[in-house]
């Protein structure tokens, strides 16, 4: 991913303060091109839920654009970038990257994984 594309999943992340913020990634090959913000239907600081309405919307949007589905962006304010229990039990897709991004008490951090029935792995992101 680029810098930027970095840069702006904390921009969009940090908007939903205190409350996790959350959206999906979507690209072409290994290549991030698209952040798409989503609301978090429930808000809290610690989960996040995204309509399924919001959800289809998104995919719609995805195909237009021929691009893949690629991954699940969310937060952790206050927290550090790792997978939470939830996160794990969650996680149904294991195709999906997992992008966890900390932010707040002066941290900004993306953390990048892949989960598969309970197992999870950490992958490298590399900023081009």
């Amino acid at each position: 991913m680029t810098n930027r594309f970095y840069k702006t999943i904390l921009i969009e992340v940090k908007k939903e303060l205190p409350n996790e913020g959350c959206g999906f990634i979507s690209g072409t090959g290994n290549l991030c091109k698209t952040i798409w913000p989503m609301r978090n239907s429930e808000p809290s600081p610690y989960s996040f839920a995204i309509d399924p309405e919001e959800q289809d919307q998104v995919m719609d949007q995805m195909l237009l654009k021929k691009e893949a589905f690629m991954g699940i962006y969310h937060s952790h304010p206050y927290g550090i970038p790792v997978p939470s229990r939830d996160d794990v039990a969650f996680a149904h897709h294991p195709e999906l990257y997992y992008f966890i991004a900390a932010v707040g008490g002066g941290r900004d951090e993306i953390r990048c994984y892949k989960i598969h029935n309970g197992k999870v792995k950490h992958i490298d992101i590399v900023i081009e």
